[in-house]
C-alpha cells in the first residue's frame, strides 16, 4: 500500500475513476485506504524506561495494523505511559490478537495466535498488558473464553486474560498524571464499540480529555452508535457501512468540533474516511495523542 501510495498510482486511479468498471466493494475499499507513514512503529523488545518516579512495569501489544498505519500513535501510546511512570516492554515474539479471524469465523487459527500471545507475554515480569486497540483489547479480554476446552492454555488464558487493559482504563487507575500543558481546540468523542459495549469502558476515555487544560470537550449526539467500521463489516457491508458513517458525520457536524477523538484503528480509519468525504479540515485521533501532545507540551514550556 505504501508503494501504491508513494509512487503516485493512487492519484491516477482516483483520477481517471478507472476502479468504476470493477466490483463497488473494491472501490470502497480503496477509498477508505487510510495513507501508510513512511516510518512504522518497530521495538527491539528492550525495557523502555519510565520519565518520571517508577510507578509500574507493563507490556504493550502493539499489533497489526496500528504500528504500519498509526505508528505516530504507537509513540503516543509509549509517551503516556512512560510520563505516568511505566516502564515499557514490547516483546517482539508476540502475534495478532486474532480479532480479524474469530470474525470471519477461523476459530482454530485464533487460538493458535492466542497461545503465541500467551507463550510471549506471560513469561514477562509485568504488572498488566496494555492496550491501545479496542478491538485487540477485547479479544485478548475473551481469551479465557476462546480457550475454555483447552487443557493445557485454559488457566493460563485465565491468568492472561486478567492481565490485560486498556490504554484508558490502565491510566485512569494508576491513576494518570494530569497534564498541564494547553490544547486550544473543541474535541468530541466517538465510542468504540469494542470498548463501551465488550470492555464496558465509557467514562475513561471522557473523563481523559476533561482532564487536558484548553480542551473544550462537547459530547457527540448518538456516540454509542456505531460508526459503520465494525471490525470487517466496512469491507463486507459497504453500502451499510457507508450509510452509518453518513449519519455518524452528519452528528459529528452538529458539534462544530476541531478534533474527533476515538479509540480504535478501524473506527479511525473509518471516521477519516468521513471526515475526507465531509469534513476536510476535521481532525482525527486517538485519545492517547491529544494527552501526548499535551506532555510534550508541557515539557516544552518548562524550556523556556
Amino acid at each position: 500500500m505504501r508503494i501504491y501510495q508513494r509512487w503516485g498510482f493512487q492519484g491516477i486511479v482516483r483520477k481517471t475513476k478507472i476502479l468504476k468498471i470493477f466490483p463497488s466493494s473494491l472501490s470502497n475499499m480503496e477509498g477508505i485506504m487510510p495513507e501508510i507513514p513512511s516510518k512504522f512503529f518497530k521495538y527491539d523488545g528492550n525495557v523502555i524506561p519510565a520519565k518520571s518516579t517508577f510507578r509500574s512495569r507493563v507490556a504493550l501489544l502493539s499489533g497489526c495494523i496500528m504500528p504500519f498505519v498509526h505508528g505516530s500513535s504507537m509513540e503516543s501510546v509509549i509517551e503516556v505511559l512512560t510520563e505516568n511512570g511505566c516502564e515499557v516492554v514490547v516483546p517482539t515474539n508476540q502475534s495478532c490478537c486474532g480479532a480479524i479471524h474469530s470474525h470471519i469465523g477461523d476459530l482454530d487459527r485464533a487460538r493458535e495466535l492466542a497461545k503465541i500471545n500467551l507463550d510471549a507475554f506471560l513469561k514477562l515480569d509485568i504488572e498488566a498488558l496494555v492496550v491501545a486497540s479496542a478491538g485487540c483489547g477485547a479479544r485478548l479480554k475473551e481469551y479465557s473464553h476462546l480457550l475454555r476446552n483447552d487443557p493445557e492454555y485454559n488457566e493460563l488464558a485465565k491468568k492472561f486474560s486478567s492481565m490485560v487493559k486498556d490504554i484508558h482504563e490502565f491510566l485512569y487507575d494508576l491513576p494518570i498524571i494530569p497534564p498541564t500543558g494547553e490544547l486550544n481546540y473543541t474535541v468530541t468523542y466517538q465510542d468504540s464499540c469494542h470498548l463501551s459495549n465488550v470492555q464496558k469502558i465509557k467514562s475513561q476515555p471522557r473523563d481523559i480529555l476533561n482532564m487536558i487544560p484548553g480542551l473544550n470537550f462537547v459530547e457527540l449526539p448518538n456516540s454509542s452508535i456505531c460508526c459503520g467500521a465494525g471490525g470487517t463489516y466496512f469491507v463486507t457491508q459497504p453500502q451499510m457501512s457507508n450509510s452509518i458513517l453518513d449519519d455518524k458525520m452528519s452528528s459529528v457536524k452538529i458539534t462544530n468540533a476541531d478534533i474527533l477523538a476515538t479509540a480504535n484503528p478501524g473506527c479511525l480509519i473509518q471516521l477519516q474516511a468521513g471526515a475526507s468525504k465531509y469534513q476536510p479540515d476535521l481532525q482525527v485521533v486517538y485519545v492517547v495523542d491529544l494527552l501526548a501532545k499535551s506532555y510534550k507540551k508541557q515539557k516544552s514550556e518548562k524550556t523556556h
